[in-house]
């Protein structure tokens, strides 16, 4: 009983600490979508749908060529100063964007989305290391649940009213007056984000030595190889950068399938987004109870089988002209997202907790170099594939990707638990 409260106690005490953090993640996380997803809507109208792709390159290509920098900054010095450095970096990306919508000069506008990309670069090893040095271990994958229903909710408003935001006519104004609006709200937002950043309580570095790494992104690939001395790791992080790559497809098609395909507004086409990343809230919930740090592979294969089987019923209902395709869109993709978020979440607690220490802030940015790897080739397999076939057909073929993945997902866990079982017999005899 006293373990118990004392344990109740420590996490309590985290989430004090956690909070001004969390508050700066939310604001950022915030921000990127709502600008990304109102550059999206407007280059979609303009006609320019493949501009998608190219954004999606430029937003990930910063991951894999400067991971290993950021790695190596988490755990070399404290994460606070980490943070409050890239905010900054933040606000002058955000000015950029504003400069690029008001003027709807392409140049600006995919820089600023670069620039985001770097900022998180830098910022997500910081945030996502503090996690287990916050929480006790058994906590991680609760404390990852939450914070997962956090950022959701800052994506989830983010996309919504990025839409709605470009579709207002409050004022005559030279400029669409939308457009206007969006540049407010991400300068503000920037600013909010960099005073919560001020707030993060001061923490310690892991004392790490680990030379620089000169070498940036063919240090983030050995790296990522070596992982593969770790069965269980390597397969989290196969599954962490199959799921990013697979969610970014999907709401790239979403976009056009809204837009293009069934013509509908922007504010109605950023809702279907959003009711996929309501699933993946929905999911991350559940995740936290139906998994532990060392019980959570047996869910990779039905959860990726359950998002493809989503994914296709959403392009069967796009081709069909039903009655009811519109709330059946968004419970397909709801579904999609429940399916999400359970694959999800147990793969980032699990990436966080296995590192050791001082090798938490490598580990993490070597997960990031592979996902942000598959969203830049998911970026380029968009262009091919929306100059080729209907948004509808594309959702098919994101179905069947799913499905069929589950196969491997199952067949890699089951490997990773014989190795990890093996480990554990080599360990007791020695």
């Amino acid at each position: 009983m006293t373990d118990n409260k004392n344990g109740m106690k420590e996490v309590r005490a985290a989430r004090i600490r956690f909070l001004a953090m969390a508050a700066t993640y939310f604001l950022g996380v915030f921000n990127d979508n709502f600008f990304k997803q109102a550059a999206l809507l407007l280059a979609v109208a303009a006609g320019q749908s493949g501009r998608q792709g190219t954004a999606t390159a430029l937003f990930s290509l910063p991951f894999i060529l400067f991971s290993a920098y950021g790695g190596w900054l988490a755990d070399r010095f404290s994460k606070r100063q980490v943070i409050i450095g890239v905010k900054f970096l933040e606000v002058l990306a955000m000015v950029m964007g504003a400069y690029g919508i008001l003027t709807m000069n392409w140049t600006w506008i995919l820089g600023m989305v670069f620039l985001m990309g770097l900022q998180s670069t830098f910022f997500g090893p910081a945030l996502n290391g503090s996690i287990p040095e916050i929480y006790p271990s058994w906590y991680v994958i609760k404390a990852n649940a939450l914070l997962k229903l956090v950022t959701t909710v800052a994506i989830l408003l983010g996309m919504a009213t990025a839409g709605i935001a470009l579709d207002q006519q409050w004022l005559n104004t030279e400029i669409p007056f939308g457009r206007i609006l969006v540049c407010v709200i991400i300068l503000a937002v920037a600013l909010l984000g960099q005073a919560a950043a001020f707030g993060i309580k001061k923490m310690k570095s892991s004392g790490s030595q680990s030379p620089f790494p000169w070498t940036g992104p063919l240090a983030s690939l050995k790296d990522s190889i070596k992982l593969r001395h770790d069965a269980s790791l390597f397969l989290a992080v196969i599954g962490d950068t199959y799921f990013y790559f697979l969610s970014l497809l999907a709401v790239m098609v979403i976009n056009t399938l809204g837009i293009s395909q069934l013509h509908m507004s922007k504010t109605a086409t950023s809702l279907l987004a959003v009711s996929l990343m309501v699933g993946v809230c929905i999911g991350a919930l559940v995740a936290a109870r139906i998994t532990s740090s060392e019980r959570w592979s047996h869910v990779l294969g039905p959860a990726s089988f359950g998002m493809g089987l989503c994914l296709l019923a959403t392009g069967i209902f796009a081709q069909s002209e039903l009655d009811m395709q519109w709330p059946l869109l968004l419970l397909s993709l709801t579904g999609a997202g429940i399916c999400g978020g359970i694959f999800l979440i147990p793969l980032t607690s699990f990436i966080q907790v296995r590192p050791e220490a001082q090798q938490k802030g490598k580990v993490i940015a070597a997960a990031n170099f592979c996902a942000f790897s598959g969203m830049l080739i998911a970026g380029q397999i968009f262009t091919l594939f929306d100059s080729s076939f209907l948004p509808s057909t594309n959702m098919l073929f994101l179905g069947g990707v799913g499905m069929g993945s589950a196969v491997l997902f199952y067949g890699g866990a089951v490997a990773a638990h014989r190795r990890e079982k093996q480990g554990i017999k080599e360990e007791s005899h020695a």
